[in-house]
């Protein structure tokens, strides 16, 4: 069975190319994270052939500060790509400084977003997600496009909001081995759930095993929490977000 890991950086592995070879051996598919859009140009180049793999344009809100001049590049491509991330918001304390940038930054793609085709868009909320979705909102981008929310960490009332918006949101390893993260996992309805390694930022994970373990993992313990039927109603929707927006 194919196993669909929606969050993830290739381009952070020692080769983007062979990771992506070996994925497609093990019948996984990625839907792979940029953070700057020169990032992307780069690994839609290298990466085109590869049918396992989808390259999303991004500017990652902790790199908008001095990458924000990318923007213009963005916009360049937004039109002719499905898959969208990493975008969002990121109010940690190193980054708060630049809020009101990493806003401007936010609200610009997403607006882009709207006046597209549909996008595949992954999001960043880090002590951000009242502002997330109000941007989100602000431009009706649920009723277009379908809004991911990874390794969503926020409260549970704005967890509601997105629910009640139509956000889909993707698990990883660190999520199901917090107590947070358990009493976010169970509340969201089973058809919205995806999976993600975040890799390589999650157990440091450099090899396409290490992979495969870390997405098994997360695909058997969400079993536990949220029963059998979970492992099959991800696939499809995983599959039907990945690969029928080619």
């Amino acid at each position: 069975m194919e196993i669909y890991d929606m969050h993830c950086h290739v381009d952070l592995m020692q080769s983007m190319h062979e990771f992506c070879k070996a994925a497609l051996e093990e019948r996984i598919n990625l839907l792979a994270m940029t953070t700057t859009p020169k990032a992307f140009e780069i690994e839609k180049e290298r990466l085109g052939n590869f049918s396992n793999v989808q390259v999303a344009l991004g500017l990652h809100p902790q790199l908008v500060f001095n990458r924000f001049q990318e923007l213009a590049l963005i916009e360049k491509y937004i039109h002719t790509t499905k898959f969208v991330g990493e975008i969002g918001l990121d109010f940690n304390k190193q980054f708060y400084h630049s809020k009101e940038r990493q806003i401007d930054v936010f609200s610009q793609i997403i607006e882009w977003c709207q006046r597209s085709p549909m996008k595949i868009i992954s999001i960043h909320s880090v002590r951000s997600d009242k502002d997330v979705l109000d941007i989100l909102e602000k431009y009706d981008c649920t009723k277009h496009n379908k809004c991911i929310l990874h390794w969503y960490s926020g409260t549970l009332k704005q967890l509601d909001r997105a629910i009640d918006l139509g956000c889909f949101f993707s698990a990883n390893e660190y999520m199901l081995n917090s107590p947070n993260g358990q009493s976010i996992l169970q509340r969201i309805p089973v058809e919205r759930l995806l999976l993600e390694s975040d890799a390589p930022f999650i157990s440091d994970i450099k090899t396409v095993e290490q992979l495969k373990r870390s997405l098994t993992y997360c695909l058997n313990n969400l079993s536990v929490i949220k029963g059998n039927e979970v492992s099959n109603c991800i696939f499809e929707t995983s599959r039907r977000l990945l690969k029928s927006y080619r």
